[in-house]
């Protein structure tokens, strides 16, 4: 496990005035802390008493949300310590590494014959990692499995922009992996990633597969046009699903503080269409981009869009991906 996060820095809250039940909103918080990297592997949480003064909820409702994350596999609890965001990471096997044992070898004792010393070869190959020298043509095909079709795609344009062009980053989605020749194709994959809160179900799906997390955050795009709006702007926050719903609206008055009236619904919200009515703007999750024909012509509408976390990609999953394109590499060798 890494290390441990202070609860007193997560505060949780439930929305009392919002349609959706306290230990949904819950939830919801937790699931989108694991997905955005908010709270991260590791991460302390709230005892379930510390909880309930917290936020106010039923000790038996925040006890049940805490029971369903775990057997999710979202988190753990250790006996005397507390309860903690799970390490989704797996046991990667030593011979991962264990492969490159015999070309290495084989550059130490030709630079042996030579007369070149051991920290000689050292030097020269940091020196060519840093200026990013590595052999070309081994491409590693990437699966991310993802919940909404457009955004997945959108990830995965994410992820391809940075990793070499002869690499290839596939989306799919829950839905799309029942069908079982697509299922088969995923299996096949070289690296299969999925979303932080989603992880338990896709290694459900595809049990005995090494299956990484990836990260999101909200697009700066997104940001600047939350920032961009006139504090009195009447604004309306839909969300596609109602556990998002609290978290979707705290994302809003962090990234607009200068709106005043904010009102929140959800797609099956039954105070839905007089809220459009209402409103002179509106922000919508992915997949409640249906909401746009039922506002007023000229209503201002924006996406609340998320993004690849491109410095966890960055430091946690390319790592990864060059340790499989060596692996790939050697296994091309061989078979040569």
């Amino acid at each position: 496990m890494r290390a441990e996060v202070d609860p007193a820095a997560l505060p949780f809250t439930v929305d009392r005035s919002l349609s959706v039940p306290l230990g949904v909103q819950l939830r919801g918080q937790i699931e989108y802390g694991i997905a955005c990297g908010e709270l991260p592997p590791g991460a302390r949480l709230p005892s379930v008493r510390d909880l309930v003064a917290q936020t106010g909820i039923a000790h038996v409702t925040v006890a049940q949300v805490y029971k369903d994350l775990a057997a999710r596999g979202l988190i753990v609890t250790a006996a005397g310590r507390g309860t903690f965001v799970a390490d989704p990471s797996p046991h990667r096997p030593a011979r991962d590494i264990a492969a490159l044992r015999g070309p290495l070898g084989e550059v130490l004792r030709q630079a042996a014959r030579e007369g070149i010393e051991p920290g000689q070869v050292v030097s020269l190959l940091q020196a060519m990692i840093a200026r990013g020298h590595t052999p070309q043509g081994v491409g590693v095909r990437v699966v991310l499995v993802g919940v909404l079709d457009v955004a997945t795609r959108a990830y995965a344009d994410e992820l391809q922009s940075l990793l070499r062009p002869e690499d290839r980053v596939q989306a799919c989605t829950f839905t799309q992996l029942a069908q079982p020749a697509l299922a088969g194709e995923v299996r096949g994959a070289d690296l299969v990633l999925t979303l932080g809160h989603r992880l338990a179900e896709a290694r459900a799906l595809l049990p005995g597969l090494d299956i990484l997390p990836v990260r999101v955050t909200v697009s700066s795009g997104t940001r600047a046009q939350l920032a961009a709006l006139a504090p009195d702007t009447r604004l309306a926050v839909v969300a596609t699903f109602g556990d998002f719903l609290p978290t979707f609206l705290a994302g809003v008055h962090r990234f607009a503080p200068q709106v005043s009236e904010v009102r929140a619904a959800h797609l099956a919200d039954q105070d839905l269409p007089e809220l459009l009515r209402w409103c002179g703007a509106a922000v919508y999750a992915s997949g409640a981009e249906g909401i746009v024909t039922a506002l007023r012509p000229g209503t201002f509408a924006l996406e609340y869009r998320h993004a690849i976390d491109r410095p966890d990609v960055e430091r946690t999953l390319l790592p990864v991906i060059e340790q499989q394109r060596a692996l790939l590499r050697e296994r091309n060798r061989h078979e040569d």
